[in-house]
C-alpha cells in the first residue's frame, strides 16, 4: 500500500536539500540497528537485524555472513528494505527512517571505506580487524562475516513529533 502523496511532506529527487541530508544522518548516527527486509529465490520475504554504520554518502556497512538466511537472498537478489527506529515509543513521538536500496559484498577500496566506518562506530569490531592481519578481513568470533554495503536508492523520514504521520521522502539518483 502507497501513501498517498499528500501525506508526504517534501520529495526529493537527486540531492536533497542539505537539511534534509543532514537530518537523516543525524537519525542514523543516533541509531545502530536495521531491520533489513530480503526476499529469497523462492519469493519468500525475510527479516534481520543489522548493526550499522554510515557514511556522508549515506551509505550504509553492516557485517554477515554469506550463510544467514540474509545472506543467502542478498547474493541472489541485492534489492533490500529496511527500518531504523527506536523500541518503545509513544505513537505520538515516533521517529524512524524506511529505506529501500541495493546491497553487495564490499570488495576493493570498498571493504576498506567499510571497515574504517565500521570500526569506528564498533571498538570491538576495530580490534578484531586489528587482530587478523589483513585489512578488512576479522578475526576470532566475527571471522566468517563479511562486510556489505547498502547504497540506498529511497528513504523516507518519519517524525510524528513534528506531526502526526509527518514525511520526508528522498528518491536518489542511481548510484555506481
Amino acid at each position: 500500500m502507497s501513501i498517498p502523496p499528500d501525506s508526504v511532506q517534501a520529495v526529493s529527487s537527486g540531492e536533497p536539500s542539505g537539511s534534509l541530508h543532514n537530518r537523516i544522518a543525524a537519525f542514523l548516527a543516533a541509531h545502530t540497528t536495521l531491520t533489513l527486509a530480503t526476499v529469497g529465490v523462492d519469493g519468500a520475504p525475510a527479516a534481520a537485524a543489522v548493526f550499522y554504520a554510515h557514511d556522508s554518502k549515506l551509505d550504509l556497512y553492516f557485517l554477515s555472513e554469506e550463510r544467514t538466511e540474509h545472506g543467502r537472498n542478498l547474493l541472489a537478489d541485492a534489492r533490500i528494505a529496511g527500518t531504523i527506529h527506536a523500541d518503545g515509543q509513544d505513537w505520538r513521538g515516533i521517529r524512524g527512517v524506511q529505506v529501500r536500496g541495493r546491497a553487495r559484498r564490499a570488495a576493493g577500496t570498498e571493504l576498506a571505506r567499510a571497515a574504517a566506518v565500521y570500526g569506528r562506530r564498533f571498538s570491538f569490531v576495530a580490534a578484531s580487524l586489528a587482530g587478523s592481519g589483513s585489512p578488512g578481513v576479522l578475526a576470532g568470533p566475527l571471522a566468517r562475516a563479511r562486510f556489505w554495503v547498502l547504497q540506498p536508492t529511497w528513504f523516507r523520514l518519519i517524525d510524528n513529533t513534528v506531526r502526526f504521520g509527518f514525511k520526508e521522502e528522498w528518491v536518489l539518483n542511481e548510484r555506481e
